[in-house]
């Protein structure tokens, strides 16, 4: 499953509890897949840098998310709803679905997992489902496609995120930039909305912003310059998270001074739920390109 070259860190360090899938490519690009959630763990351009953050400290227990990379939250986003935290894929064990092009002959590497419902998500959410997760890496650049298909034969609503954590030099000198006057909610403090004034977002503390309908294409720089293009397709939503330092510290699975070296900006559906009729597929997509 998993091809000679060397891992890097801290995914090295992971308990291996489905496999891991690494893709690369002709211009010397790589990626590292946790079957265990669909998760893209890592992206590195061909100059060796690491493009997502990952925990050297992941839980190891049983059922346990892995913090980093880009988790898969279906068929809900957060708490919002009577479902698990971020919903029930992305600790459960994918599947990898047709021929995965990796290696120094491929412009573009490719790979797809999928997963279906089962007794013990229909347990928590009676609806039948099929997913696909599709990879794609370029030169320079990675995208992720979540592809909901619903198999059943009643309607539901779900909603979803690629919960994306940014690798950053030093989150304090960094900013997000071509937010415009989105409207936005603040989940820091109660909950309050307010319009974007359409300057850099600033990280100095603990961040919890959710955009509604931002700019498809967002910029993640870097001591003021541009570092990262994050763009999204199907997704309308736009989540901002760092934890900062007093929350990073509480939690278990990432050591506190690494609120400094990562950022969350994920493609989101939260304020509208997809409404999916029988046989039928929605598509989201984020893709990350290298900026500087």
């Amino acid at each position: 499953m998993l091809s000679l070259r060397r891992l890097p860190l801290p995914i090295a360090k992971l308990p291996d509890v489905a496999g891991l899938l690494q893709l690369h490519n002709a211009h010397g690009d790589s990626t590292v897949i946790s079957l265990y959630g669909a998760q893209l763990l890592s992206w590195q351009t061909a100059d060796g840098r690491e493009h997502l953050y990952c925990t050297p400290e992941p839980s190891l227990k049983t059922g346990a998310s892995i913090r980093g990379g880009v988790p898969v939250c279906f068929p809900q986003f957060s708490g919002r709803g009577a479902l698990p935290k971020h919903g029930l894929v992305r600790n459960l064990v994918w599947q990898v679905d047709g021929d995965v092009l990796s290696g120094a002959d491929q412009d573009v590497a490719y790979a797809r997992l999928s997963l279906s419902d089962s007794d013990a998500t229909r347990a928590l959410w009676p609806h039948s489902f099929d997913l696909q997760l599709q990879v794609e890496l370029g030169a320079g650049w990675v995208s992720v496609a979540l592809n909901v298909t619903n198999t059943g034969d009643s309607a539901f609503d779900f909603t979803t995120a690629l919960h994306t954590y940014l690798a950053t030099p030093d989150v304090r000198n960094a900013g997000v930039a071509q937010l415009g006057h989105a409207r936005f909610t603040d989940t820091t403090v109660g909950n309050d909305e307010a319009i974007h004034d359409g300057s850099v977002l600033r990280i100095a503390d603990e961040t919890d912003n959710i955009y509604w309908a931002p700019p498809a294409a967002l910029v993640l720089q870097q001591d003021g310059k541009p570092f990262l293009q994050i763009e999204q397709q199907g997704f309308a939503d736009s989540v901002i998270w760092n934890p900062g330092p007093a929350k990073a510290a509480q939690l278990g699975d990432m050591p506190a001074q690494d609120w400094t070296s990562m950022l969350c900006i994920e493609a989101a559906q939260i304020e509208h739920p997809v409404r999916l009729s029988p046989q039928a597929t929605w598509r989201g997509l984020q893709r990350l390109t290298r900026a500087g």
